[in-house]
């Protein structure tokens, strides 16, 4: 039967959880961040319940009761949650474009409102441009915003 289990595909729910737990275990100091971040990846890439197991091999088991127990806390952080998963659910890259979407968007529709019609969509230039060097860098993977310090690469800590 644990077999059948271990073959059933996971939910978002359940890697939300799965995170949360990790989570737990970091403030607690049986993870540093650099195994944080790599057993989260991990969290968000598995598939069935046997890939999600393998990430907790080695921490305490049963802690569900902690989990809901800290559940509230993150739930009352309300817009900040919120901000953070859309953070985390979207590539980094992508975070300028995003920026810089907002204000030149809003630029063009007050001043097309103040002149009364539709202007040309100047932001399109900016925008495109951005995109596709958000595209690039995270096709390629090149981005380190992951870097405490913001100097160097990944590669240069290990």
């Amino acid at each position: 039967m644990s077999e059948d289990r271990g073959r059933l595909r996971i939910s978002n729910a359940e890697r939300d959880q799965a995170v949360a737990r990790l989570q737990l275990s970091l403030d607690e100091g049986r993870l540093d961040l650099s195994e944080f971040d790599e057993r989260t990846q991990a969290v968000y890439g598995a598939k069935t319940r046997a890939e999600l197991d393998l990430v907790f091999e080695d921490l305490p088991s049963d802690r569900s009761g902690e989990v809901a127990a800290h559940r509230p806390v993150a739930e009352s952080a309300g817009r900040e949650g919120l901000a953070r998963r859309i953070r985390r659910s979207v590539p980094s890259a992508f975070h300028p474009l995003i920026l810089v979407g907002s204000i030149t968007t809003t630029i063009w529709l007050l001043s097309s409102v103040a002149s009364g019609g539709l202007q040309y969509f100047w932001p399109a230039w900016p925008l495109g441009i951005m995109a596709a060097i958000g595209i690039a860098t995270w096709l390629t993977g090149d981005d380190d915003d992951d870097d405490d310090d913001g100097c160097g690469t990944s590669d240069e800590k290990s």
